[in-house]
This record gives C-alpha cells, structure tokens and sequence, in this order.
C-alpha cells in the first residue's frame, strides 16, 4: 500500500489527499480523525493515488530541464511544442513545432521571445479584465520571478513572471484576476475570494492546477 509521507491535522471537517510536485502523498485531516481512519481512507483511494502519481511522474518526465536540444518539449499557453535548432535568425513557430537558432545563446533567444509574448498576452487579460471588474491597474511589469506568478503592489502596480505564458490561458486567467481583485482588497480575506469567485466561479480548478504543476516554472 502507497502511505502518506506526512499527514497533517487542522480543523478542517473532512480527510484530503494530495499529491505534491516531488509525488510524495499528503494526508489533511481533522484532529479528530483516528490514525486508523486515515490509514483506512487511504487504502480505500490507493487507485486515485497511484494514478496521481503517475500523473507526476509524466509531469516530470514530459517536462524535464529544457537543454536547448532538438526534441525538448515547450509549453506555451497550454499547449507544447517541440523544440527544433535549424538555421533560423528568429523564433518560429511551424505547427507544433518551435525553430530556434543554432548559437550559444538560443536559450536567451528563447527566454526574450517567452518575455515578449507574456507581455502581450497577460496584457491582453489584464485589459479584459479590467473592465469587467470595473478596477484599473497603474501599471503591468513582467518579471523573471521564480516563487511568485503574480502580485500587485500598495499602489496597484501588477507584477507577472514571465513563465506564466508558459500555462494554459485559463489559468492565467485566475492569476490576472487574482491580482486585480487585490487592487480593492490588499489581503486574503473572505471577502477576497468572494470577489474572485464572482468572476471566476470554478477558480479552484486553475488553483489546483497550479499547485499540481509548479515545476513547469522551473524548467527554463
């Protein structure tokens, strides 16, 4: 049987699986909950959690270290593209296919082409958004943060990192909308997440996608 690298207790009223980016499962349960209803409960989703597992192992292996070769995979707005050097002075994208200069410094190539349309596109959503919302932001940088995709300052300057456009544009999505509803409330507060919600109701999904794929902000 698969066991629980680490079970947490809270107040919480139900037990939760989770399966984190390095595939080690973790059990939250109420303080309340015995050690044998836990282990119970996960023999009775040792299906769920295999294939959970296998999930991340694909992850990692789809998506392992970008080493600027020819047949490295890309994500770009939720869809992946294969990496091919060839004689080109610029990124091109042929089908699902990504060209790329043969040089030394292909993966900067790369990087600056990724910054570029990051920019464009979460401008885009920002824009959007916005006037949905009905709330404007004084400014929007792209970033080459690497533990935060999105954050919005005292004075409603909103951050991305770059590495955003490299997830799919529903989740980019919760992320513009996350930042803006900021922009009214500096906090996570209940009143917060009602606002989020309001825009985007299943926001959880993109939430959870997220969590379930941090490594991608890792591999370039």
């Amino acid at each position: 049987m698969i066991e629980p690298k680490q079970i947490i207790r809270s107040n919480r009223k139900t037990i939760a699986l989770v399966v984190n980016t390095n595939g080690e499962l973790i059990v939250r349960a109420p303080h309340i909950t015995s050690t044998m209803e836990i282990n119970s409960f996960v023999a009775e989703k040792q299906g769920w959690i295999s294939k959970k597992m296998k999930s991340v192992a694909t992850f990692d292996e789809k998506y392992s270290s970008i080493t600027m070769s020819t047949g490295d995979v890309v994500p770009f707005a939720g869809e992946d593209y294969i990496v091919e050097l060839c004689e080109t002075q610029e990124v091109v994208f042929d089908g699902k296919v990504i060209k790329l200069p043969i040089s030394e410094q292909s993966k900067d190539v790369l990087i600056e082409y990724l910054k570029k349309q990051a920019l464009f596109i979460i401008s885009d959503r920002v824009e959007r958004y916005s006037k949905l919302m009905g709330v404007q932001a004084t400014s929007i940088k792209i970033t080459d943060a690497k533990h935060r995709w999105g954050s919005c300052s005292q004075n409603n300057s909103l951050n991305f990192a770059w590495r955003l456009v490299m997830c799919p544009i529903s989740v980019i999505d919760y992320v513009v909308v996350h930042e803006l509803s900021h922009i009214d409330y500096k906090n996570h507060s209940k009143q917060f997440w009602v606002r989020v919600r309001t825009v985007l109701p299943m926001y959880e999904l993109e939430q959870n996608w997220l969590k379930n794929n941090r490594k991608i902000i890792e591999i370039i």
